[in-house]
């Protein structure tokens, strides 16, 4: 076989048997290479999490100081930072998290705990790319955290599943939930009609 059609059949196997190629690779090299280098054919019916969008968690100062923090959105930011949600981390360093902590068995502090943190943070549990630099976890339960998601871009009004993804008494009693009832205590509505200038 001559120089031209060598280089023929080697493209053409790079381009149509991409893992032999690589395995011959390996082989001349003496070494195999980490599982996730080899190359391989995309499988068009698997999406990873790699090709999926994230959302970039903000940060509930954020969300006031771009729209919701005006007469325009009824002061949405100062509603939610005196409700409950708000004070969801600071309550962790109380005694009473402790408590609560003990009884479930939970070893060290209740702040650092991802099984407590999951329900009293917004974005427990993911890594630091799905957070901007201005989101403080010391906000608690934030905008971000009912109206948002790690790939939900578009805005949505919770339902009561998503409130119960963490008022479930998982981890601790709570006080039986009420969707209706707890959405009133929280509710920070825009104004029906736009406030004259």
């Amino acid at each position: 076989m001559n120089l031209r059609n060598k280089i023929t059949v080697s493209f053409l196997l790079a381009v149509f048997y991409p893992n032999l190629f690589t395995d011959l690779i390996q082989l001349t090299q003496g070494s195999f290479l980490p599982e996730k280098s080899v190359i391989s054919l995309p499988d068009k019916n698997k999406k990873s999490i790699q090709d999926t969008a994230k959302y970039l968690y903000v940060g509930m100062e954020k969300c006031a100081s771009v729209c919701h923090n005006n007469g325009e959105m009824g002061f949405q930011y100062n509603i939610v930072k005196i409700s409950p949600h708000a004070n969801a981390f600071k309550i962790l360093s109380t005694e009473k998290a402790i408590r609560y902590a003990n009884k479930a068995e939970l070893k060290g502090n209740p702040g650092d705990s991802q099984v407590c943190l999951k329900c009293h943070i917004t974005g427990a549990g993911l890594d630091s790319t799905f957070f901007a630099i201005t989101y403080k976890k010391e906000d608690g339960i934030t905008c971000e955290a009912c109206h948002k998601g790690a790939f939900i871009k578009k805005t949505f009004i919770p339902k009561e599943a998503d409130c119960l993804i963490c008022h479930n008494n998982s981890v601790h009693e709570m006080l039986p939930f009420n969707f209706k009832e707890n959405c009133a205590k929280i509710a920070h509505m825009r104004p029906k009609s736009k406030p004259v200038s």
